[in-house]
Protein backbone atom coordinates (compact mmCIF):
# COMPACT_ATOMS: atom_id res chain seq x y z
CA UNK A 1 0.00 0.00 0.00
CA UNK A 2 1.53 3.38 -1.01
CA UNK A 3 1.19 6.72 0.29
CA UNK A 4 -1.55 7.47 -2.66
CA UNK A 5 -3.66 4.60 -1.21
CA UNK A 6 -3.75 6.38 2.39
CA UNK A 7 -3.53 10.10 1.71
CA UNK A 8 -5.56 12.32 -0.98
CA UNK A 9 -3.28 14.13 -3.14
CA UNK A 10 -3.51 17.54 -4.28
CA UNK A 11 -5.24 17.57 -7.62
CA UNK A 12 -2.15 19.89 -9.24
CA UNK A 13 -0.06 17.22 -8.54
CA UNK A 14 -1.76 14.34 -9.93
CA UNK A 15 -2.83 16.66 -13.51
CA UNK A 16 -1.93 15.64 -16.41
CA UNK A 17 0.13 18.18 -18.26
CA UNK A 18 0.06 17.84 -22.36
CA UNK A 19 3.22 19.04 -24.36
CA UNK A 20 3.18 19.83 -27.94
CA UNK A 21 -0.84 20.01 -28.48
CA UNK A 22 -1.57 22.78 -31.23
CA UNK A 23 -4.53 23.65 -33.02
CA UNK A 24 -3.59 21.63 -37.01
CA UNK A 25 -4.82 22.01 -40.04
CA UNK A 26 -3.65 19.67 -43.24
CA UNK A 27 -2.36 21.76 -46.20
CA UNK A 28 -1.13 19.83 -49.08
CA UNK A 29 -0.65 17.26 -47.79
CA UNK A 30 1.01 18.42 -44.87
CA UNK A 31 -0.22 19.00 -41.34
CA UNK A 32 0.10 22.56 -40.02
CA UNK A 33 0.14 23.99 -36.50
CA UNK A 34 -1.55 27.08 -37.24
CA UNK A 35 -1.51 28.30 -33.98
CA UNK A 36 2.40 28.68 -34.32
CA UNK A 37 2.18 29.44 -38.01
CA UNK A 38 -0.18 32.80 -36.66
CA UNK A 39 2.18 33.89 -34.10
CA UNK A 40 5.08 33.55 -35.93
CA UNK A 41 3.74 35.71 -38.52
CA UNK A 42 2.42 38.23 -35.99
CA UNK A 43 5.78 38.14 -34.42
CA UNK A 44 7.39 39.04 -37.94
CA UNK A 45 4.73 41.79 -38.42
CA UNK A 46 5.49 43.22 -34.83
CA UNK A 47 9.31 43.14 -35.70
CA UNK A 48 8.74 45.12 -39.08
CA UNK A 49 6.67 47.55 -37.67
CA UNK A 50 9.09 48.42 -34.66
CA UNK A 51 11.82 48.65 -37.69
CA UNK A 52 9.16 50.91 -40.03
CA UNK A 53 8.68 52.85 -36.69
CA UNK A 54 11.79 53.70 -35.79
CA UNK A 55 13.04 54.79 -40.14
CA UNK A 56 9.79 57.12 -39.30
CA UNK A 57 10.74 58.70 -36.48
CA UNK A 58 14.28 58.83 -36.90
CA UNK A 59 15.94 62.41 -36.81
CA UNK A 60 19.21 64.18 -36.38
CA UNK A 61 17.76 66.77 -33.52
CA UNK A 62 17.18 64.99 -30.60
CA UNK A 63 15.82 61.33 -30.90
CA UNK A 64 13.12 59.67 -29.46
CA UNK A 65 13.25 56.84 -26.75
CA UNK A 66 12.72 54.53 -29.36
CA UNK A 67 15.23 55.70 -31.51
CA UNK A 68 17.10 56.05 -28.85
CA UNK A 69 16.81 52.87 -27.24
CA UNK A 70 17.51 51.18 -31.17
CA UNK A 71 20.80 52.82 -31.88
CA UNK A 72 22.37 51.48 -28.37
CA UNK A 73 21.04 48.20 -29.61
CA UNK A 74 22.85 48.83 -33.15
CA UNK A 75 25.73 50.62 -31.24
CA UNK A 76 26.25 47.69 -29.55
CA UNK A 77 26.26 45.46 -32.08
CA UNK A 78 28.59 47.40 -34.08
CA UNK A 79 31.27 47.12 -31.35
CA UNK A 80 30.73 43.23 -30.73
CA UNK A 81 31.39 42.67 -34.66
CA UNK A 82 33.94 45.04 -34.94
CA UNK A 83 36.05 43.95 -32.57
CA UNK A 84 35.67 40.55 -33.86
CA UNK A 85 35.39 40.61 -37.70
CA UNK A 86 36.12 43.94 -38.17
CA UNK A 87 34.86 46.15 -40.96
CA UNK A 88 33.98 43.62 -43.17
CA UNK A 89 31.37 42.32 -40.95
CA UNK A 90 29.56 45.24 -41.01
CA UNK A 91 26.80 43.29 -43.36
CA UNK A 92 26.44 40.61 -40.09
CA UNK A 93 24.70 43.91 -37.79
CA UNK A 94 21.35 44.04 -39.35
CA UNK A 95 21.19 39.93 -39.39
CA UNK A 96 21.90 39.67 -35.67
CA UNK A 97 19.96 43.02 -34.83
CA UNK A 98 16.76 41.31 -36.48
CA UNK A 99 17.55 37.86 -34.84
CA UNK A 100 17.38 39.44 -31.63
CA UNK A 101 14.29 41.77 -31.78
CA UNK A 102 12.39 38.61 -33.78
CA UNK A 103 13.06 36.27 -31.14
CA UNK A 104 12.67 38.68 -27.94
CA UNK A 105 9.34 39.24 -29.50
CA UNK A 106 7.97 35.98 -29.89
CA UNK A 107 9.53 35.10 -26.17
CA UNK A 108 7.41 37.89 -25.14
CA UNK A 109 4.11 35.99 -26.34
CA UNK A 110 5.06 33.19 -23.21
CA UNK A 111 4.76 36.41 -21.54
CA UNK A 112 1.35 37.51 -21.98
CA UNK A 113 0.17 33.93 -21.97
CA UNK A 114 -1.89 32.71 -19.31
CA UNK A 115 -0.16 29.04 -19.80
CA UNK A 116 -3.97 27.76 -21.11
CA UNK A 117 -4.30 24.81 -23.71
CA UNK A 118 -4.62 27.22 -26.44
CA UNK A 119 -3.11 30.82 -25.91
CA UNK A 120 -3.93 33.41 -28.66
CA UNK A 121 -0.55 33.81 -29.47
CA UNK A 122 2.10 31.05 -28.17
CA UNK A 123 5.99 31.90 -28.06
CA UNK A 124 6.79 30.04 -31.45
CA UNK A 125 9.93 29.34 -30.51
CA UNK A 126 8.90 27.12 -27.79
CA UNK A 127 8.03 24.64 -30.95
CA UNK A 128 11.42 23.32 -31.96
CA UNK A 129 10.55 24.01 -35.88
CA UNK A 130 11.63 27.85 -35.57
CA UNK A 131 14.12 27.23 -33.40
CA UNK A 132 15.64 24.98 -35.66
CA UNK A 133 14.39 26.90 -39.05
CA UNK A 134 16.63 29.89 -37.60
CA UNK A 135 19.44 27.91 -36.77
CA UNK A 136 19.87 26.07 -39.91
CA UNK A 137 19.55 29.73 -41.64
CA UNK A 138 22.25 31.11 -39.90
CA UNK A 139 24.58 28.25 -40.17
CA UNK A 140 23.79 28.28 -44.20
CA UNK A 141 24.79 32.33 -44.42
CA UNK A 142 27.56 31.24 -42.14
CA UNK A 143 29.43 28.63 -44.82
CA UNK A 144 28.51 30.92 -47.44
CA UNK A 145 30.53 33.33 -45.60
CA UNK A 146 33.64 31.30 -45.37
CA UNK A 147 33.64 30.39 -48.95
CA UNK A 148 33.36 34.04 -49.78
CA UNK A 149 36.04 34.85 -47.94
CA UNK A 150 38.78 31.70 -48.13
CA UNK A 151 37.42 30.73 -51.42
CA UNK A 152 36.60 27.18 -52.10
CA UNK A 153 39.41 26.09 -51.61
CA UNK A 154 40.69 27.47 -48.71
CA UNK A 155 37.50 26.43 -47.36
CA UNK A 156 37.60 22.58 -48.10
CA UNK A 157 41.08 23.09 -46.86
CA UNK A 158 40.15 24.20 -43.24
CA UNK A 159 38.30 20.99 -42.54
CA UNK A 160 41.48 18.67 -44.02
CA UNK A 161 44.49 20.38 -41.99
CA UNK A 162 43.22 22.01 -38.91
CA UNK A 163 42.90 21.08 -36.03
CA UNK A 164 45.67 18.80 -36.01
CA UNK A 165 48.46 17.79 -38.29
CA UNK A 166 48.00 17.18 -42.04
CA UNK A 167 48.99 13.64 -42.06
CA UNK A 168 45.20 12.99 -39.40
CA UNK A 169 43.25 14.46 -41.86
CA UNK A 170 40.58 11.79 -41.73
CA UNK A 171 40.72 12.57 -38.22
CA UNK A 172 40.20 16.17 -39.06
CA UNK A 173 37.39 16.25 -41.19
CA UNK A 174 35.73 14.11 -38.50
CA UNK A 175 35.87 16.25 -35.97
CA UNK A 176 35.11 19.17 -38.41
CA UNK A 177 31.91 17.50 -39.91
CA UNK A 178 30.78 16.57 -36.32
CA UNK A 179 31.12 20.00 -34.88
CA UNK A 180 29.65 21.57 -38.27
CA UNK A 181 26.63 19.18 -37.56
CA UNK A 182 26.63 20.01 -33.84
CA UNK A 183 26.39 23.91 -34.35
CA UNK A 184 22.54 24.19 -35.39
CA UNK A 185 21.20 21.60 -33.01
CA UNK A 186 23.14 22.89 -30.31
CA UNK A 187 21.27 26.47 -31.23
CA UNK A 188 18.32 25.47 -31.90
CA UNK A 189 18.12 23.15 -28.53
CA UNK A 190 19.36 26.04 -26.64
CA UNK A 191 16.90 28.54 -27.86
CA UNK A 192 13.91 25.64 -27.53
CA UNK A 193 14.89 24.17 -24.35
CA UNK A 194 14.52 27.51 -22.20
CA UNK A 195 11.29 28.62 -24.11
CA UNK A 196 9.71 25.03 -23.84
CA UNK A 197 10.41 25.18 -19.74
CA UNK A 198 9.34 28.59 -19.12
CA UNK A 199 5.43 27.69 -21.11
CA UNK A 200 5.87 25.11 -18.68
CA UNK A 201 6.23 26.79 -15.43
CA UNK A 202 2.86 28.80 -16.80
CA UNK A 203 1.18 25.55 -17.17
CA UNK A 204 2.05 24.04 -13.80
CA UNK A 205 0.84 27.97 -12.26
CA UNK A 206 -2.14 27.17 -14.13
CA UNK A 207 -3.01 24.12 -12.64
CA UNK A 208 -1.99 25.39 -9.32
CA UNK A 209 -5.30 27.03 -9.34
CA UNK A 210 -7.25 24.17 -8.56
CA UNK A 211 -5.77 23.35 -5.45
CA UNK A 212 -7.74 23.84 -2.47
CA UNK A 213 -7.38 22.87 1.06
CA UNK A 214 -11.25 22.54 2.30
CA UNK A 215 -13.06 25.97 1.40
CA UNK A 216 -9.26 27.93 0.95
CA UNK A 217 -8.46 28.46 -2.37
CA UNK A 218 -4.66 28.15 -2.10
CA UNK A 219 -3.48 27.50 -5.14
CA UNK A 220 -5.49 30.64 -6.02
CA UNK A 221 -3.51 32.48 -3.83
CA UNK A 222 -0.14 31.03 -4.45
CA UNK A 223 -1.00 31.64 -8.25
CA UNK A 224 -1.92 35.52 -7.72
CA UNK A 225 1.91 35.79 -6.20
CA UNK A 226 3.95 33.44 -8.58
CA UNK A 227 2.59 34.00 -11.41
CA UNK A 228 3.84 38.20 -11.76
CA UNK A 229 6.90 36.93 -10.63
CA UNK A 230 7.44 34.31 -12.95
CA UNK A 231 6.46 36.30 -15.74
CA UNK A 232 9.00 39.27 -14.88
CA UNK A 233 11.43 36.23 -14.96
CA UNK A 234 10.56 34.98 -18.34
CA UNK A 235 11.08 38.98 -19.63
CA UNK A 236 14.55 38.34 -18.56
CA UNK A 237 14.96 35.22 -20.11
CA UNK A 238 13.47 35.95 -23.05
CA UNK A 239 16.33 38.84 -23.55
CA UNK A 240 19.07 36.68 -22.40
CA UNK A 241 18.39 33.83 -24.79
CA UNK A 242 17.68 36.07 -27.61
CA UNK A 243 21.00 38.01 -26.69
CA UNK A 244 22.75 34.41 -26.97
CA UNK A 245 21.50 33.63 -30.19
CA UNK A 246 22.24 36.45 -31.99
CA UNK A 247 26.13 36.53 -30.13
CA UNK A 248 26.17 32.79 -30.94
CA UNK A 249 25.43 34.05 -35.00
CA UNK A 250 28.31 36.65 -34.82
CA UNK A 251 30.84 34.33 -32.96
CA UNK A 252 30.08 31.37 -35.97
CA UNK A 253 30.71 34.29 -38.36
CA UNK A 254 33.79 35.17 -36.86
CA UNK A 255 34.70 32.12 -36.94
CA UNK A 256 33.68 31.44 -40.52
CA UNK A 257 35.23 34.69 -41.90
CA UNK A 258 38.69 34.68 -40.20
CA UNK A 259 41.66 34.19 -42.52
CA UNK A 260 44.06 32.28 -39.71
CA UNK A 261 42.53 29.35 -37.10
Amino acid sequence: MGLADNVALPHVLVASISVGEHITRTVLGLKLDVDLVWSTAAAMVVTIALGLAVRRRATSGVPGKLQVFWELVVDATQRQVESSIGPRGARIVPIAITLFVFIFVCNLFGVIGLGAKYDVLLPPAADINLPLAMALFVIVLVHVASIRTRGIGGYLKHYVTQPFPKFLFLGNIFINVVEELAKPVTLALRLFGNLLSGGLMLALLAYLVVWKIGPVPVGGILAVVFNPVWKLFDILIGVIQAFIFALLAILYFDVAMSDAH
